[in-house]
């Protein structure tokens, strides 16, 4: 994958995840904020649900006293009352009270909490104890209410409302109690509530702090290598542009070369050819030895020509690399170039290499040329090693010397050969490895895939 796949597969994975970070943030504090809502509601509802009840009851207390209040007042009237028509009347009065006092005890028993029932249940009591206590009095005759009212009041029927207001009373307090309690509940539960939510709210700070700093980090991670991969870009097409220039100047040299071969060499014994073959026709009717003579310098000419001409094929295009294969072609060029040098070349072949592409071969043998060029040039070495290894789907070729040795970062990209290998293996599709330091010698390491080669 190229360096553009490479940023573009870590954005696309940066994205996804600060994606699922900013979700899952909006969502810890969206949450908390509707959560709270309806907690709020929940704390108001049962807030008016307990004001509601607690003023219902004390209502409810408040009317069950105006009742017996009433009712001790009829009480006292009927005793001063010695008129027997209005007993119907204050009878009619009596038992409509008791119904009202009854009925505030119904609706109490349904307001009222676990703790006030025995509180209840002792008004109850006390209040059919009055009743049974005042309904016997509506039969004295107006002579017995005179002489007995005094102290049926003062004995008998104050105790008994006072007792029925003091339970009465006991009961408020109960309810006023308990009101209390339960607010203290909503309270302690308001501030379990505020606990959680501050928690929550520190946990989506923390969130968030991690979130920007994550994408602080990764912005400038991604502009870091974004400036480096421009700055290796631009080193990229200065290399480009002077591997450009220098292709073309080693073009023209080339071909000026073996413009100056064809001239000087071939040119020269062409027509010291010509020469000869113009003296053998003068000679053609003299002596059989000076016809001779020259015949055998013609030939010899001929000789000198063909092999120069061969030795430029050569250069350009070695034909036992098409006739004989990568291997022999290596190994004839080692054994030329030792004897140009003077530098020991050892060729050391592995594996299946008769297999492979013709475009394989051609940039493995250009490659070797320039490495062992390049080391004459140099590296000052007295041997190099050249291993190629073939294998079913992978070609490896190392090169290694004895030389002087360089610092990569100082020559890289000033000279053609370094450039000129790496883009041969890269159009090759494989990988370029360099290892030397000074006084270390060289060593370079080339590993080509074959399975796209077979598939092609």
């Amino acid at each position: 994958m190229n360096w553009l796949g490479r940023v573009r597969g870590g954005r696309e994975r940066t994205w996804n995840v600060f994606s699922v970070a900013l979700c899952s943030l909006l969502l810890l504090i969206f949450l908390p904020g509707i959560v709270g809502i309806s907690r709020m509601e929940v704390f108001h509802r049962e807030v008016r649900e307990i004001q509601e009840k607690y003023q219902q009851s004390q209502a409810t207390l408040e009317q069950l006293s105006r009742d017996l209040f009433f009712t001790s007042i009829l009480i006292r009237e009927f005793l001063l009352d010695t008129s027997p028509e209005n007993d119907r009347k204050y009878v009619q009065q009596l038992i409509a009270s008791r119904d009202r006092v009854q009925e505030q005890i119904k609706r109490l028993e349904k307001m009222v909490y676990s703790e006030e029932s025995p509180a209840l249940a002792r008004l109850k009591r006390e209040t059919n104890r009055y009743w049974a206590t005042l309904l016997p009095v509506f039969t004295w005759t107006p002579e017995e209410r005179a002489e007995r009212g005094t102290y049926f009041i003062r004995q008998e029927q104050r105790p008994r409302r006072q007792s029925i207001e003091e339970v009465a009373d006991d009961i408020r307090r109960l309810n006023a109690a308990f009101y209390r309690q339960q607010f203290e509940g909503i309270n302690e539960s308001k501030d379990t509530f505020r606990r959680d939510l501050q928690r929550v709210m520190l946990l989506a700070f923390l969130a968030g702090l991690v979130v920007s700093g994550a994408s602080i980090w990764r912005i400038a991670h991604l502009e870091k290598r974004a400036l480096l991969q421009q700055k290796h870009t631009e080193r990229k097409e200065v290399e480009l542009r002077e591997l450009s220039a220098q292709l073309m100047s080693a073009q023209e040299a080339e071909r000026k070369a073996i413009s100056r071969e064809l001239h000087d060499d071939v040119g020269q014994k062409l027509t010291a050819l010509r020469m000869e073959l113009g003296s053998l026709e003068r000679l053609r009717s003299g002596g059989e030895t000076d016809f001779s003579e020259h015949l055998g310098e013609a030939k010899e000419l001929a000789e000198q020509t063909l092999r120069t001409i061969r030795d430029i094929s050569s250069v350009l295009r070695p034909s036992v690399l098409d006739d004989l294969g990568l291997g022999a072609a290596l190994q004839r060029h080692a054994r030329l170039f030792s004897k140009r040098s003077g530098t020991l070349v050892t060729v050391h072949l592995e594996g299946e290499l008769d297999r492979l592409p013709d475009r394989h071969r051609t940039y493995v043998f250009r490659m070797v040329q320039e490495m062992l060029t390049n080391v004459a040039k140099h590296s000052q070495a007295k041997s190099i090693a050249v291993l190629l290894r073939g294998e079913s789907d992978v070609l490896t070729l190392t090169v290694t010397d004895d030389g002087v040795g360089f610092e990569p970062e100082q020559v890289r990209g000033k000279g053609l050969g370094l450039i000129g290998i790496e883009e041969r293996v890269r159009e090759l599709g494989g990988s370029f490895r360099l290892q030397t330091q000074p006084g270390k010698g060289v060593r370079i390491e080339v590993t080509i895939g074959l399975a796209a080669a077979a598939g092609a």
